[in-house]
């Protein structure tokens, strides 16, 4: 048999290369700067290398379904016609990536494929589905409450729940006292069930807060005794006494109510610290009024101070933007938003700020005023001047800082990003490969992908004056990943004018991926609006690429406030010829020239 040919998909290889229109992107002559740098610019020593020969990927060897249709896809050599049981697979990438979406027969379907030389023979036995479903059974304690530290208000129930399998004896223990569970419904034996029992406890002394500690919960199930204990601890809070709570995430979301679904009333910064005034099973309301997730804090049973009184107030003109800073004892709750006129801000139980008249490049006026215990603030904005965000942060010793991010100015022709900095965040990367692709994890995944594209995105940021940061090292351990709170930390720290996420899209494995196709933006805050829909309509222009659209969407990475943060999806590498056309140099290049060009129109807007 003929030995297939190895193809090294390769930057440094590959830097010559121009995919035809319609199969991978436009020339340079159809970006609407002119560049001529492109060897430069997709230098980055990151290799795309995989082996595109006839293999599977899904699925890889012979398989039993109940499914009337499967998803096959796999790799090919691209200078030979790949054939299924004699027709020509269409659906096909320019590095030879393939998918077919085959409708099964009820018993043994078989898939002959040819290319070149080779050929393999795939067979997929669809089987009646079981008139009754599969039982999963369990042997331990799962889901124990509470999973997060908790509150329970003296003299009121707690509902202490877990889950273990059906038909078992539990008992929950807290302090010297236990408590057996009841199992919730009826269920088959082993299959995870919930058990729950509601307490009452004592009452604690008036004016304090009492550490309860975590709950033991013990199984006796199938002749074994096993023992767990809930990863929270559980306060009982006495009348009249206050539990505090503290921020420990970036862009915490506050909630009208406390339910995910409910609207969202505003982001808190970590550090920030209110007093906890009621509870459900997920969320905490804090006495700002608002909802906080239980997990997004930090308890404070040894703290009291929560309500703010400001001793000094100054403001500051610094270079890249403007800060008021509040000195005091406390780190308030706020809310805050930013319309075309304005900045407002409430801090809760604050009182103290004297600011009737700053001197600013950024706002003509600002209103202080006072509504109960909290303090509002207005800098209503100067004509022709502009920011892009605000950002309000703690140092953990009572000084509070709102900084207000200018928008950048235009640099000189040749550097029109020189006064700019940008965070790039390559999706996933390190333990987090994202999603697999059509070579089903035989070649470039998601992680590779978007980072193969921050880099080649990186240096043409650069090449037009912008400071640039990478989100994840190109290094980055595999044993690891970079957490979504360190990611927006690392913007805040920056304090950056723009943060980019780039990702790549997929739909379930066995769907049919030959259908959805094309470039889709997320945004969470309106200051990254015009500018995603820019990036949108130039990316899918230079990569000749379906452009989807630009949705509100609640990612971490989207939730920032200090500057225009948007996830790009730049398309979908569940389809193979999309993800073919993601792995070549004409990707990189366009998508990273059609987002600086994108830029360079945002500074001309001012």
């Amino acid at each position: 048999m003929h030995k297939s040919r190895m193809r090294l998909l390769s930057l440094t290889l590959a830097l010559g290369m121009s995919v035809m229109a319609g199969a991978g992107g436009l020339s340079m002559e159809a970006a609407a700067r002119e560049y001529t740098d492109r060897e430069q610019v997709l230098d980055t020593g990151f290799t795309l290398d995989t082996e595109y020969t006839l293999k599977l990927a899904n699925p890889s060897k012979d398989i039993s379904t109940t499914a009337a249709n499967y998803y096959i896809t796999g790799s090919s050599d691209p200078d030979s016609p790949l054939s299924c049981n004699g027709e020509e697979v269409e659906s096909r990438g320019v590095y030879g990536s393939f998918g077919i979406y085959a409708e099964l027969a009820m018993g043994e379907n078989t898939f002959r494929f040819e290319n070149g030389d080779d050929s393999q023979t795939l067979t997929i036995t669809r089987t009646k589905a079981q008139t009754s479903e599969e039982v999963t059974t369990i042997t331990n304690l799962r889901r124990m409450q509470p999973s997060s530290d908790d509150v329970v208000q003296a003299g009121e129930e707690y509902t202490i729940r877990c889950t273990a399998p059906a038909n078992g004896e539990v008992t929950a223990t807290l302090g010297e006292k236990s408590y057996p569970l009841k199992q919730e419904a009826v269920a088959t034996t082993g299959v995870e069930a919930y058990y729950s029992a509601k307490i009452t406890l004592p009452q604690a002394e008036e004016g304090k807060v009492e550490p309860l500690g975590k709950l033991s919960y013990q199984l006796t199930f199938d002749g074994k005794t096993t023992n767990a204990t809930s990863q929270g601890s559980l306060y009982l809070v006495g009348k009249g006494a206050h539990l505090l709570a503290k921020v420990n995430q970036n862009a915490a979301i506050l909630y009208e109510e406390g339910e995910s679904k409910a609207n969202h009333l505003s982001l808190l910064s970590p550090g920030a610290v209110d007093a906890i005034v009621d509870s459900n099973d997920s969320y905490f309301q804090l006495s700002m009024g608002g909802w906080i997730a239980k997990s997004y804090v930090d308890l404070l049973p040894e703290q009291s101070q929560w309500e703010e009184e400001v001793s000094k107030t100054t403001y500051t003109i610094l270079k890249n933007g403007e800060s008021l800073v509040l000195d005091g004892k406390a780190a308030p709750a706020f809310k805050a938003y930013s319309t075309g006129e304005k900045i407002a801000l409430r801090f809760y139980n604050t009182s103290g700020i004297e600011l009737d008249e700053i001197y600013s490049e950024l706002f003509s006026s600002v209103e202080v005023s006072t509504v109960g215990e909290d303090t509002i603030l207005e800098f209503y904005k100067k004509q022709g001047v502009d920011t892009v965000g605000y950002d309000v942060s703690y140092d953990g010793k009572g000084r509070t800082t709102v900084f207000f991010n200018r928008k950048a100015d235009l640099g000189s022709s040749d550097q029109p990003l020189s006064q700019m900095t940008i965070v790039v965040d390559p999706g996933h990367g390190g333990l987090d490969s994202g999603a697999l692709g059509v070579l089903n994890g035989n070649g470039p995944m998601e992680k590779d992908i978007t980072m193969a594209h921050a880099l080649v995105l990186k240096n043409r940021l650069e090449s037009l004056g912008a400071q640039v940061v990478l989100a994840v090292s190109p290094q980055q351990d595999n044993s690891s990943k970079v957490e979504m709170t360190d990611r927006v930390a690392l913007a805040k720290e920056q304090r950056a004018d723009f943060y980019v996420s780039l990702h790549c899209n997929s739909i379930d494995a066995n769907a049919n991926g030959l259908k959805p196709s094309g470039t889709e933006i997320y945004y969470y805050e309106n200051n990254s609006k015009l500018l995603a829909d820019s990036i949108l309509e130039k990316i899918s222009a230079y990569n000749e690429r379906d452009a989807r659209s630009v949705i509100y969407g609640n990612f971490y990475v989207t939730r920032n406030t200090l500057c225009p943060s948007m996830l790009i999806e730049m398309g979908f590498i569940s389809n193979p010829i999309e993800y073919d056309q993601l792995c070549t140099p004409d990707s990189m290049y366009q998508t990273a020239n059609a987002i600086a060009d994108a830029l360079i129109e945002y500074l001309q807007s001012i």
